[in-house]
């Protein structure tokens, strides 16, 4: 019998984003694919503590990375140069949540943000907390402080190098597996259908439909697959942004380019493109590498994401562009033929990085630290 069964499992993640949340519900599957009787509750740790600061909070991430991100940056370097010790956020949330905690009172705790996890800390350390095993799921590839507490039997990490970083900040090697960024099986393929002398581009704003391109510049890559483009075939996902939607769709319809709202399929659409132009965050990264789709990213400002941006960049995996006019010059290179060799070369990439990372042993890695700390 697994040791996992019976157990109760607690996942904290949060609203900051989708990647926290499609973090944690892999790993409840990858749990529950090894061993059915688990009891595994999945909960925003601020609607566990202070259930009305989440709408608010969420709304000033959202406001704060779109109208302020050099304010954001500021917050957020500090936060990946010093300890959470220093940051009084997390205690705001610390004594409801542990008093969360007591009640359900899990076998295992695993954080995927890092507030979470520095309340996990928190109640390990204050005189009515106990001790319950702690994992944590880093959700972006950065190594950043805010994610490092002294009571975390195990991290999570997207690639070796941040397990080398994490090594360098003075913490074992045997406390870190890499497992890239947990996300759904089913952006798995191992052999992917291309067609021949067509590039199929997807084209997302993440689930609310907020772009790094225009609206205008829709527009102009619909008029260019029209003109010189017969080469590339393009679907836009706009998400909840009803707005854009019914503008492409109704308003002023294009005429060339698959227009789709708030789909539950993503997995499905990667599978038949070639290249996703998005935003770099933490999940969409591993998708794009689950299922070999290399990525157009235009350079990121916020800092998790400029932290992605890197990795896409050092690991081939595909473009930044600067701005709309550099985006024409690649997608025009694209339709030409001129950059098969650079789609080849990242897939080639793509390949050669998933065989780096291990998320099929999620599982074994959470029942191990249960069998090492059972009582």
């Amino acid at each position: 019998m697994s040791i996992l069964s019976g157990k109760t499992i607690l996942i904290l993640t949060a609203g900051f984003g989708a990647g926290h949340v499609s973090a944690a519900n892999a790993i409840k599957n990858s749990i529950l694919q090894s061993e059915e009787n688990v009891n595994i509750v999945i909960k925003n740790f601020i609607d566990a503590s202070v259930p009305k600061l989440n709408k608010p909070m969420v709304k000033f991430y959202e406001k704060n990375t779109k109208y302020t991100p050099e304010l954001y940056n500021c917050y957020y370097y500090l936060k990946k140069s010093f300890t959470s010790k220093y940051d009084l956020a997390h205690r705001v949330y610390t004594p409801k949540l542990s008093r969360f905690i007591e009640d359900l009172n899990p076998d295992l705790i695993i954080s995927t943000f890092p507030l979470a996890a520095a309340c996990v800390n928190n109640f390990r350390n204050s005189d009515d907390g106990y001790f319950i095993p702690a994992v944590t799921v880093i959700t972006d590839v950065v190594d950043s402080m805010e994610w490092i507490f002294e009571n975390t039997e195990l991290y999570f990490v997207p690639s070796i190098e941040i397990k080398n970083r994490f090594m360098q900040r003075g913490i074992s090697p045997d406390k870190v597996e890499v497992v890239g960024v947990p996300i759904s099986d089913t952006f798995r393929v191992e052999k992917k259908d291309y067609k021949k002398g067509k590039y199929r581009i997807i084209i997302m704003g993440g689930g609310r439909g907020l772009f790094d391109i225009s609206e205008d510049f829709m527009r102009w890559i619909d008029d260019f697959i029209s003109n010189e483009g017969s080469s590339i075939e393009a679907t836009i996902v706009t998400g909840t942004n009803d707005k854009l939607y019914n503008n492409l769709t109704k308003k002023s319809p294009l005429k060339n380019i698959k227009v789709l709202g708030f789909v539950n399929n993503m997995d499905e659409l990667l599978k038949s493109h070639d290249l996703m132009l998005t935003k770099p965050g933490g999940a969409t990264l591993f998708e794009a590498i689950y299922s070999k789709t290399p990525l157009l990213v235009k350079i990121p400002k916020l800092g998790q994401e400029i932290e992605n941006g890197k990795f896409i960049i050092d690991k081939g995996i595909g473009l930044l562009y600067s701005d709309e006019e550099d985006l024409q010059a690649i997608l025009k290179n694209i339709a030409s033929g001129k950059f098969d060799s650079t789609i080849s070369f990242m897939n080639n990439n793509i390949e050669s990085f998933r065989q780096t990372i291990q998320p099929e042993n999620i599982a074994l890695y959470i029942e191990n630290i249960l069998e090492k700390y059972s009582i």
